[in-house]
């Protein structure tokens, strides 16, 4: 894929190359190929990838990533004996087995453009491929992977490896690019959950040309079954209790502020979530109270949920 350089081998000591529920990715798509555009001896690659180029060279936009996928492999070194690297565009890859990381380098290329056409930044990150949903968990902590494709956690996305494996091509690169999204968005003071992970699927799923009774499936059918009565936005409890549901309320929750007041107003909305209360936030940018918002939200995700 464009861009994308991979290296192998990577000792012990050497160094590296979502949130997303697992029934939730399911929409087929055909996979693309991820070919490396070259291959070097390990050498070579921990010259290039963690020491830059030469000093007349243009700077290395991808140095910060480079240095923190070092300090990533130096944390768990006994993870990574055989590991490969993949620089794309965008991000720094770490881990096996090889065309895994390559083409995750990849999608986090796409996902990244994504990310910065709607937030801006350069939309990138330190992506790890550990070999087991163990080790996947220790990179993680004190984030859960568990029932998890990825997790984004301390600037940096960690990959379910069996989860991540189980998801079709679109669910992988929606995956990806709600993980960039969290490491993109975040920030000093923390925004409600709704908003933090509506935000991130509604830009995972921008691209993607999926219904809203696709992704929101499980809401869809509680709603037509009267099992459900969007009462309130979702809080921690709803993520805890009902997680896909949940997620699909939430992404609603954000489609709909987008609809209605536009894309650049949503962004204004987690921008000022970031800096103040969100009954606040709410206030200043789209000129209602959180509960007017909830009222308005919940008539048009019904109205959505029950088109075919």
């Amino acid at each position: 894929m464009h861009g994308v350089t991979v290296t192998s081998g990577v000792p012990g000591g050497g160094l590296p190359s979502v949130r997303a529920g697992t029934d939730r990715r399911r929409p087929e798509a055909a996979p693309r190929g991820v070919p490396p555009r070259r291959v070097v001896a390990v050498a070579v690659a921990l010259a290039v990838l963690l020491a830059g180029l030469a000093a007349a060279a243009p700077p290395d936009p991808l140095r910060a990533l480079r240095l923190d996928a070092r300090a990533a492999v130096r944390e768990h070194p006994g993870m990574w004996t055989g590991a490969s690297v993949a620089r794309g565009e965008r991000a720094v890859v770490v881990g096996s087995p090889r065309p895994l990381v390559a083409e995750v380098a990849a999608l986090a290329d796409r996902a990244g453009r994504t990310v910065t056409r709607i937030w801006g930044g350069r939309g990138g990150a330190v992506v790890l491929v550990p070999r087991t949903e163990e080790q996947a968990a220790v990179l993680a902590t004190p984030a859960k992977v568990d029932g998890l494709a990825a997790v984004a956690t301390g600037g940096r996305v960690i990959v379910q490896p069996a989860a991540f494996a189980r998801l079709s091509a679109t669910g992988r690169l929606v995956v990806v690019t709600h993980e960039l999204t969290h490491v993109a968005t975040s920030g000093p003071h923390a925004v409600p959950m709704w908003l933090m992970e509506g935000f991130a699927d509604y830009v995972g799923y921008l691209d993607s040309g999926l219904p809203v009774r696709t992704v929101a499936a499980e809401l869809a059918a509680d709603v037509a079954a009267g099992r459900a009565a969007l009462d309130g936005l979702p809080g921690p409890a709803d993520f805890a209790a009902r997680p896909a549901q949940a997620y699909e309320e939430a992404w609603l929750a954000c489609r709909y502020i987008a609809a209605r007041f536009g894309e650049r107003r949503l962004v204004a909305l987690y921008r000022a979530a970031l800096r103040e209360e969100i009954g606040a936030a709410i206030g200043e940018q789209l000129g209602l109270t959180a509960d007017g918002l909830t009222s308005a939200w919940r008539s048009w995700a019904r109205e959505q949920l029950a088109r075919p």
